[in-house]
């Protein structure tokens, strides 16, 4: 068989395998043109590409692409990406602006951040990826913030609730202090734990402990002790009043002295701030009854100066001019430098009235004075008239 039906042979079916002689030599250029075609259509792509194709870092969110595109704006990279723009994204450049092979296109996504700021709540959109970042786009800098959330908690697309509650500049006056303090505390009663101060169980905050914090707050911090008291007292006798038509209007006289009882009282006993501020009764043994007193109580009627009266008895025969002169100088409107006491025998209006005495003493008559002031006497003695007494025995 001659070398070019094996040739033929070998290139119909497909048969590898190196040749030699003649038949290499006739090979060899068909099998160069052919690489030459090939190579020379790899470069014409790749020229191609070089001449018309972009090439573009697309950040989002943080995270670096590149986008391959052929085309010339930021949308067309955004369009290559399959990206779109929401109303609360930041984009830059703008979707409009030229892109150049190499350029740089940053898109961060708008997040819904509910923030309650001292109780209250609104809500913003932030393209920050954290807490941190998202308070330095709301300008919350202020140091001692309390955040309900760490500042590298990061904030997810659909959003984030976040409590912040601002320090603020207070006075808590407790055990005799008045402190200045700066707290960003939930309530009055936190803050006041904040601040070092143990209260006791009786002890009273005010505002309550539960109230919210507003700047330049006073707090008081009341210490309250309670303590009960247990003592031996007297129960008072009680009166029986009897009415006694023979006796005058007016007057009384005692039919029975009666006698105190006798009990163990247990007293709670508040003190704030070391001062008494209340008692109560709160437990009360009797160890012994009182008996009672009974008093009788004159319904006689007594006339007016004009008419009769009932007989003062033996205080007819005292000296009751001398005790007016002493007292009054004998003058029926003598008033004292106070004004507390008025007339010939010096009454005061309570005295006056407890005789049965109407109006002012000093618009009496002498002899209604008079009448008044036996009464007195017969009641309570000269005593009633400390240092002129002694004259109604002249």
């Amino acid at each position: 068989m001659s070398y070019r039906t094996t040739l033929l042979a070998r290139l119909r079916d497909g048969v590898p395998g190196p040749v030699s002689g003649a038949a290499a030599v006739l090979r060899r250029p068909a099998a160069l043109a052919v690489q030459a075609v090939v190579l020379l259509a790899l470069l014409a792509g790749t020229v191609a590409w070089t001449v018309t194709g972009t090439t573009v870092a697309l950040a989002v969110d943080g995270e670096v692409q590149e986008v391959d595109l052929r085309g010339g704006t930021v949308a067309d990279v955004l369009e290559a990406a399959d990206l779109t723009v929401g109303e609360h994204d930041s984009l830059v450049p703008s979707a409009d602006t030229p892109v150049e092979d190499g350029d740089r296109v940053v898109l961060r996504r708008g997040r819904p951040l509910t923030l309650t700021v001292d109780g209250e709540e609104r809500t913003v959109w932030v393209t920050a990826l954290s807490v941190e970042e998202a308070l330095g786009q709301l300008d919350l800098r202020q140091s001692g913030l309390f955040l309900s959330a760490s500042r590298s908690r990061s904030i997810p697309l659909d959003g984030l609730s976040l409590d912040i509650r601002t320090p603020k500049a207070l006075k808590i006056v407790a055990d005799g202090q008045t402190r200045p303090v700066t707290s960003a505390a939930a309530n009055v009663g936190a803050a006041v734990a904040e601040a070092g101060i143990t209260l006791g169980q009786h002890d009273r905050v005010t505002p309550g402990a539960a109230a919210p914090l507003t700047p330049g707050l006073t707090i008081l911090v009341q210490r309250v002790k309670i303590e009960q008291v247990t003592e031996q007292v007297a129960v008072p006798a009680p009166v029986e009043r009897r009415e006694d038509p023979d006796l005058a209007k007016g007057t009384t006289r005692v039919i029975e002295a009666g006698s105190a009882g006798l009990a163990r009282r247990t007293t709670e006993v508040t003190y704030v701030d070391g001062t008494v501020e209340s008692r109560k009764v709160v437990a009360e043994q009797r160890l012994r009854e009182p008996t009672t007193r009974i008093v009788a109580v004159g319904t006689k009627a007594v006339t007016t100066s004009s008419g009769p009266r009932q007989s003062t008895g033996d205080v007819d025969s005292l000296n009751w001019a001398a005790l007016a002169n002493c007292e009054s100088g004998g003058n029926p409107r003598a008033v004292s430098s106070t004004g507390k006491y008025r007339g010939l025998y010096q009454f005061s209006m309570t005295t006056w009235q407890s005789v049965g005495g109407q109006g002012d003493p000093i618009d009496n008559s002498a002899a209604e004075q008079t009448y008044r002031a036996k009464i007195l006497y017969k009641r309570s003695g000269a005593g009633q008239w400390p240092h002129c007494g002694k004259y109604l025995f002249t």
